[in-house]
């Protein structure tokens, strides 16, 4: 039995994709034959030099007279959540065949070393050897490479994406002749940007852009549910800011921001709603859920709006008993839609 794992993480499943070879690949003969066949199908995959590295190491190792065996282990083209799950279950099926009491991991220096807690809970790891290709310094070796880099869908997605998305906002101010509120807009979408990768709400983003795609080509309701959700949004966002432009005050302004973009606000989430219920329902799934998620958001847009409005005129007549009365308002509401509607 091997004692030390020369290992291979393909963390987005390349080997699978583009080769069509399942894993997990053991051995040196079988790794060997799916890196020559991943190298055909794509000589410029990094984890074609990570294989052919990894059998360097595995013969140094035997020449040594070590007891070593070699693995490739593929994740899935869903990185994150699904593509780990499927290498901890591959992980576990090779160290329980193997009994390896160490491991080495080779990998091309990407996204592959996200899962290293993954293996470490399982096998000791005694080094970790990144493969770099080495490139020609000169500057046209250098455009291709970037150019390379850029006709990669996930670098694309990751560098082209926030850069169009920052000339497309600064363009639209500038033809209005408000330069300044393109700066607004590119730090605005910039901080939203920072925000979903930092909480990993890509897939989420991706998901609702697919149900929308879907609930077009399909011909369902929920295709103008979506729109209108988008259009209110929209209103929700411009009216807050018409709102509180003129506001000195910060603490005035981010409550006239609040008070008047509140309801419009709740009903673009209303109208999200609704069309994730039209599309469970086209497809005999469960709807109640969504209109619980409805009642929550009526109770939310009640505390924040009440809130905003105590700020902006915590002097007049009732305002304290005007808050606690839309705090007491929204939490009936929201009990309504919980312990009602689940039941449903």
């Amino acid at each position: 039995m091997a004692k030390k794992l020369v290992l291979v993480i393909d963390r987005d499943d390349d080997l699978g994709q583009k080769a069509g070879i399942s894993s997990p690949v053991i051995g040196r003969d079988n790794v060997v034959s799916a890196a020559v066949r991943l190298g055909t199908a794509d000589p410029e995959d990094s984890d074609v030099n990570a294989m052919f590295a990894a059998i360097k190491i595995y013969d140094d190792l035997k020449e040594k007279g070590e007891d070593v065996e070699v693995v490739v282990i593929c994740g899935d083209k869903s990185v994150g959540v699904v593509s780990d799950s499927k290498i901890a279950e591959q992980l576990d099926r090779a160290v329980l065949n193997l009994r390896p009491s160490s491991a080495i991991l080779v990998t091309d220096g990407s996204e592959d070393e996200f899962v290293l807690p993954i293996i470490s809970s399982r096998v000791k790891i005694d080094s970790v050897q990144r493969v770099v290709v080495r490139q020609s310094r000169t500057i046209e070796s250098t455009y291709f490479l970037i150019r390379r880099m850029l006709n990669d869908p996930k670098i694309a997605r990751i560098t082209l994406a926030p850069l169009g998305m920052i000339f497309l906002v600064y363009s639209i101010f500038l033809v209005m002749q408000h330069p300044e509120w393109g700066l607004g807009g590119i730090i605005f979408f910039l901080g939203v940007y920072f925000m979903v990768k930092a909480y990993g709400w890509e897939q989420n983003i991706a998901n609702l852009l697919d149900a929308v795609r879907v609930s077009l080509v399909e011909g369902r309701l929920s295709f103008i549910f979506y729109v209108t959700s988008a259009i209110l949004l929209i209103i929700s966002i411009v009216n807050g800011f018409n709102a509180s432009v003129n506001v000195p005050e910060a603490t005035e302004a981010i409550s006239s921001f609040v008070f008047y973009s509140t309801w419009w606000f709740v009903l673009s989430g209303i109208f999200a709603m609704l069309a994730r219920a039209a599309d469970a329902y086209a497809e005999n799934r469960r709807v109640s859920k969504y209109f619980t998620i409805i009642f929550l958001l009526i109770a939310f847009g009640l505390i924040v709006w009440a809130s905003a409005a105590y700020v902006l005129n915590p002097e007049s007549p009732n305002a304290l008993q005007s808050l606690a009365g839309s705090i007491v308002g929204a939490i009936l509401i929201a009990a309504i839609g919980v312990f009602t509607l689940k039941r449903l």
